[in-house]
């Protein structure tokens, strides 16, 4: 119960990926967080699956707006093609990332997340790890693309699958 009495927020949209969802959000309710899923709506949205958005469905109890006021330790942000897309245009979504990050909370992103991470400013000068056919947005943002599978710079943890 390493995270208990710790809130998560859990971005999500239709097309996010699967496993880079369930998997976090089973473990940190695990190790006992307070885990939010928010999104732009309320709502079902499905996984990428084998289509883009023909996966697993997830349930968005919260939107941005409402994990924003809800103040979370963390804000976990998983890949995909399509959730990654909508969020990374959510304004909401961008500031809450940004008041994160510079607020010093932690804030997760995997694969294709970086894009919202860079879509919301805060990459400039900090080390990342993405997608390499990514690796051009980190860099025009000002980041330092990071050829590994996982890196810590600061409060801003991302991971990519090799």
């Amino acid at each position: 119960m390493r995270l208990q009495g710790r809130k998560i927020a859990i971005l999500i949209s239709d097309g996010y990926h699967d496993h880079e969802f369930w998997f976090p959000y089973y473990r940190f309710r695990e190790e006992g967080a307070d885990v939010m899923v928010a999104g732009p709506r309320v709502r079902t949205v499905y996984g990428e699956g084998r289509h883009g958005k023909d996966g697993l469905p997830a349930e968005v109890t919260h939107t941005v707006e409402q994990a924003a006021e809800w103040g979370p330790d963390v804000v976990s942000l998983p890949g995909g093609i399509f959730a990654p897309l909508e969020l990374r245009a959510h304004r909401p979504a961008l500031q809450l990332v940004r008041e994160a990050v510079e607020d010093g909370r932690i804030v997760t992103a995997i694969c294709h997340a970086q894009w919202i991470l860079v879509s919301a400013g805060v990459v400039d000068g900090r080390r990342i790890t993405c997608p390499r056919a990514m690796s051009d947005d980190v860099k025009n943002a000002g980041g330092i693309f990071v050829d590994e599978p996982c890196v810590r710079d600061g409060n801003i943890i991302t991971a990519v699958y090799f």
